[in-house]
This record gives structure tokens, C-alpha cells and sequence, in this order.
């Protein structure tokens, strides 16, 4: 029988709600930004917030963008061209207490998509890191980790995480293999 003194019996218990507490403090540094038009991103949103324990902060347009997808595609295009910004549904969402931020969100003509460049433009996230994932029908990402450096200065840009939207929900294996590459 092992017996414990005094001292190795609160030194164990507090090691123990140590452990216990730590997922919970992880989770307290992660937050999740996003848009998701057609529900690709969505899913692997979820999949991270349900992984990490972060919270899901959704940006939506003011103006929501035609329900016709070839009309909100030529809209994006024209939109993406001028590199224009989209009024955001207000308020946006405060992440000044998280240290690392997934933005989620599709690629629309080879670029970030509009609604997450005008919450990039506006948001306060210098200091940060930024951990880009994103799904696509045809774009590949190669410009998408470029948009996030530009339009969020002083923030840290992580390796990306791409598939194609049709993919989503076959990719969640591959997408917990990037969380824990990357340090989640």
C-alpha cells in the first residue's frame, strides 16, 4: 500500500486539474472566422471548432450576394477584379482576447472571397495568427495566403489548408492531420 504525505497528495491533485484545465485554455485562445455561401467551408469550420473547442465568429454580408449562382459568380468576379470591399453585417466580431484565428472561407476566382477581404480590411488582428483554410470548385490557393498578408498586416500567416468544396467532407482526415501539424 502506498501512502501519501500531506505535500504529494496536493502536489498530485493540482497536477491532475492542471491537466484537466489545459484543453479548456487551449480552447481559449482559438477563435473561428466565418463565411460560407454554399456550406463547404461550413463543415470544415465545424469540424476545427468541434477539434480545438473554438468558437465560430460567421461574418455575413449587409446586402446578401443573388441566390442564382451564375449571377453571384459574375457578381464576385466583377467584385474580385476591382478587388472591392462588401458592407459586413455589423458589429463584427471582437477577437481581441484570442491569440490564433482560423479564417474560413471559399476562394471565388482565385482569390479570397469578398465578404472575408472587406472583415480582413476592417478587423483588428495585428499580432496575431492567422491559420487560412479554405475550400474551392477550381481556384487553387496559391494567391491565398498573399490576400491574408495583405489585407491583415502584422499578423503571422500560417500554411494554408485547401480543398476543393465537393471534397469537404471527405478531407476531415486530412484536415486533422494539418490541425496537429499545426500545433492544434
Amino acid at each position: 500500500m502506498r501512502y501519501f504525505t500531506r505535500r504529494t497528495f496536493f502536489a498530485a491533485a493540482a497536477a491532475s486539474l492542471a491537466a484537466v484545465a489545459a484543453p479548456a485554455q487551449a480552447a481559449g485562445t482559438s477563435a473561428i472566422v466565418l463565411f460560407s455561401r454554399t456550406g463547404n467551408t461550413r463543415i470544415l469550420a465545424e469540424h476545427i471548432a468541434a477539434r480545438t473547442g473554438a468558437p465560430i465568429f460567421e461574418i455575413e454580408p449587409a446586402v446578401p450576394y443573388a441566390e442564382s449562382y451564375s449571377d453571384m459568380t459574375y457578381i464576385a468576379q466583377s467584385e474580385i477584379r476591382s478587388d472591392a470591399r462588401r458592407e459586413l453585417k455589423k458589429p463584427l466580431p471582437d477577437l481581441s482576447r484570442y491569440r490564433k484565428v482560423f479564417i474560413c472561407g471559399p476562394l471565388w476566382w482565385g482569390a479570397l472571397n469578398v465578404p472575408m477581404r472587406s472583415y480582413l480590411a476592417e478587423a483588428k488582428l495585428s499580432g496575431k495568427e492567422l491559420f487560412p483554410v479554405t475550400t474551392s470548385g477550381s481556384s487553387s490557393p496559391e494567391i491565398l495566403v498573399r490576400d491574408v498578408k495583405r489585407l491583415a498586416p502584422g499578423c503571422k500567416v500560417r500554411r494554408e489548408f485547401w480543398v476543393p468544396g465537393s471534397e469537404a467532407r471527405s478531407s476531415l482526415g486530412e484536415l486533422d492531420a494539418w490541425l496537429k501539424a499545426s500545433g492544434f
